[in-house]
């Protein structure tokens, strides 16, 4: 019944996807940097999660998500252009991340993050000035790079980058920025979060249509829709059409199970 009701969520969350994703003018992005990032969604466990994510740069702006984020928005704006949506619940099922945000810096004052609740996109911006950095003189040899060390507090957390100038762009992963030379990898304090780059190629790559139509809000009001979701997800589920004809306890117990276990967010926001 579990798997009847996750796939019915990801049916129902594909259909409204759909009506959010539109086609674009493409934009063109100059550097390509991976990341993976190692961490620990439950902060009372020694299991770890991997997930790999994509930082595209041009000299205007840059976009931050997770790979299977990227194949998903890639896949469902073909589906829409095609009209052929038969397969796409499976590939959304096979590419599944915890990460559905978007970030867009227009440079390091101008953060904009739009993520997902349940089917609706929310956007919002971060703080001019959100990272204030100190640099330190040490410095190592990180993904092949000279790099410098740098620290900051944010989200929460502190935070240990390295950058190096060999890649001259003020750029990061997450919405770690203004430093000046490329963030090859920060870490929280605790090391439940560890961002590293993994490749960066330098070629022309366009993207089209990868931010959803979404509305626009403040922080606070994002991080509070978010916690009323996971106190709620079912009945929100069923708010939205979804019926659960039976096992409906069981379906809320897992959930709640779930929701105990996913307690250790990159960002706490107070």
């Amino acid at each position: 019944m579990l798997r009847f009701a996750c796939a019915a969520l990801i049916m129902l969350v594909s259909r409204f996807a759909l009506g959010q994703i539109k086609g674009s003018s493409p934009v063109s992005y100059d550097i390509t940097c991976s990341y993976q990032l190692t961490f620990f969604p439950d902060s009372s466990s020694a299991v770890s999660k991997t997930e790999s994510f994509l930082l595209f740069i041009n000299q205007e702006q840059s976009i931050f998500k997770s790979r299977n984020r990227y194949l998903n928005d890639s896949a469902i704006l073909a589906t829409e252009r095609s009209r052929n949506r038969q397969d796409l619940m499976s590939f959304l099922q096979a590419h599944r991340t915890d990460f559905q945000f978007n970030i867009v810096k227009h440079g390091c004052n101008a953060v904009r993050t739009t993520d997902q609740i349940y089917h609706d996109y929310f956007s919002y911006p971060e703080t001019p000035g959100h990272l204030q950095w100190v640099l330190a003189q040490d410095t190592a040899t990180i993904a092949g790079y000279r790099a410098q060390r740098a620290t900051t507090e944010f989200g929460g957390r502190k935070w240990e980058a390295w950058f190096t100038e060999a890649v001259p762009v003020s750029e990061g992963p997450y919405k770690f920025c203004g430093l000046p030379g490329l963030i090859i990898r920060v870490t929280d304090s605790k090391e439940q979060y560890d961002f590293v780059l993994n490749g960066l190629t330098q070629s022309r790559r366009e993207l089209t249509g990868q931010v959803p139509k979404s509305a626009q809000t403040e922080k606070s009001t994002f991080f509070k829709k978010q916690l009323e979701y996971r106190a709620n997800p079912v009945g929100i589920a069923e708010q939205s059409g979804v019926v659960f004809t039976s096992g409906r306890s069981e379906i809320v117990q897992r959930v709640q199970q779930k929701n105990k276990s996913e307690n250790n967010p990159i960002e706490f926001f107070h």
